[in-house]
């Protein structure tokens, strides 16, 4: 999987927002999207963990960003027991189990 390359800064109210439901404490100021290269269609930009099997996300387009709160993807790598995704559920592309490894 090759990670598509668009970063987006994280608007003021959106971080204060999420810094406030992050269990760190800690939030980018800048995230990349963390979906598989893709031509179409929202970014998401990975935040903080927030409740139990959720995360705070950036979903953004071209013209608007906004918090979203979504459940973790449930899917496990068959190939390496344990690894999970760290993706959101029903997100487009392949899991993150997927990622081409350097050598």
């Amino acid at each position: 999987m090759t990670r598509c390359a668009h970063w987006r800064r994280v608007p003021l109210d959106i971080l204060r927002e999420a810094q406030q439901r992050s269990s760190s404490g800690h939030v980018d100021r800048a995230v990349q999207c963390q979906l598989s290269e893709h031509r179409t269609g929202d970014h998401y930009g990975f935040l903080d963990d927030a409740e139990y099997a959720t995360a705070s996300w950036l979903r953004w387009s071209d013209s608007e960003a906004a918090l979203v709160v979504l459940a973790d993807c449930p899917v496990a790598s068959a190939g390496a027991p344990g690894e999970s995704c760290c993706l959101f559920e029903e997100h487009g592309g392949r899991h993150t189990w997927d990622e081409e490894r350097p050598e």
